[in-house]
């Protein structure tokens, strides 16, 4: 088995028919396809079984436990050299994975990865950048990747190797756990080409117009990585991504996601304290400078706790966008 393919399903009825049509016509096929029920409330999976029949895919029945549960229990079932996951509501290109099989296989990789569309419909896509830090004389640059499992060919013994586990339960479970992975070897090509479709839906939880106290996840998110790193003794030697990734992640879009609402400033306060405590050289950081001038200001405001300052940057920002 070469390919195991792991597909989450919760209330995904309006996609899941183009999901799971994008795997059974893959040209790679020799893959199994294992589709987790994550306790869906809809008929996504009548959709599956009335319009599917085809014996390399297994479905698996779970109570709903969210995202991370679901691909961990795929990847107890799954059996293929690689694994590779996609989302219930996305899809694939059709020769997505004998592309990726084929890079891996040719020269021994233990992962791929490739960019992605931003999918609006089949007329409004736009190409994305899996990895904007991508430096090919420097593999370290891959831990900096968008911190998710999509787009990513896994070869299964490393995943096993260094006991990876999505952290269950939380927001940004990804970013607990990806940028570790892509640390454990330097055995990986990023392939420029988009060969996954990731769908735009309406709704999504990193956009609420209310607060929600799981955007706090954060802090429990970074400090697991950050542990996962220790543990492995790969710390010292990744302090410069680590460092990016706590300014990346928690500096500049925790803070961002905290400004808008009265609950999250206290969590503002929090994230500077944990900046000045662990990074407080975090402008000497080889990723953030090449990052821009308006990037750098809000991380600087965000890091010296300026509240004032910022509403009001944030209030003729959306003042702009609205004249």
């Amino acid at each position: 088995m070469k390919v195991s393919v792991i597909v989450p399903i919760y209330n995904v009825r309006d996609y899941i028919f183009e999901c799971v049509n994008s795997l059974v016509n893959q040209t790679l096929k020799d893959i199994e396809i294992i589709l987790v029920n994550d306790g869906s409330l809809d008929d996504s999976l009548k959709i599956v079984l009335d319009n599917f029949d085809d014996s390399r895919i297994t479905i698996v029945y779970k109570e709903n436990g969210g995202q991370a549960s679901a691909r961990n229990r795929g990847v107890y079932y799954a059996r293929g050299k690689y694994l590779f996951f996609l989302d219930g509501d996305d899809f694939l290109a059709l020769d997505a994975l004998e592309k990726m099989y084929q890079e891996a296989s040719e020269n021994d990789l233990d992962i791929v990865y490739c960019n992605y569309y931003l999918y609006y419909d089949k007329k409004n896509l736009e190409i994305a950048l899996n990895n904007p830090y991508y430096q090919e004389s420097n593999k370290k640059s891959t831990v900096l990747g968008i911190p998710g499992p999509a787009c990513k060919l896994i070869k299964r013994e490393l995943y096993l190797k260094y006991d990876i586990k999505f952290l269950e339960g939380h927001f940004y479970e990804d970013l607990a756990i990806i940028p570790f992975l892509m640390a454990t070897t330097n055995k990986i090509s990023y392939l420029d080409t988009p060969y996954y479709y990731y769908v735009q839906r309406n709704g999504s939880t990193m956009n609420k117009k209310t607060y929600d106290k799981r955007f706090e996840d954060i802090f429990e998110v970074l400090e697991y990585l950050e542990n996962k790193f220790i543990e492995y003794k790969m710390d010292l030697e990744f302090h410069d991504e680590l460092e990016f990734l706590y300014i990346e992640h928690l500096l500049h879009a925790a803070s961002l996601r905290f400004i808008d609402y009265k609950e999250g400033i206290k969590n503002i306060k929090k994230i500077s304290n944990i900046m000045k405590e662990k990074y407080p050289n975090y402008q000497d950081n080889k990723y953030y400078k090449l990052k821009d001038k308006r990037y750098k200001i809000y991380c600087n405001l965000f890091y010296k706790k300026r509240i004032f300052i910022l509403k009001a940057l944030r209030l003729f920002k959306k003042g702009s966008k609205n004249g």
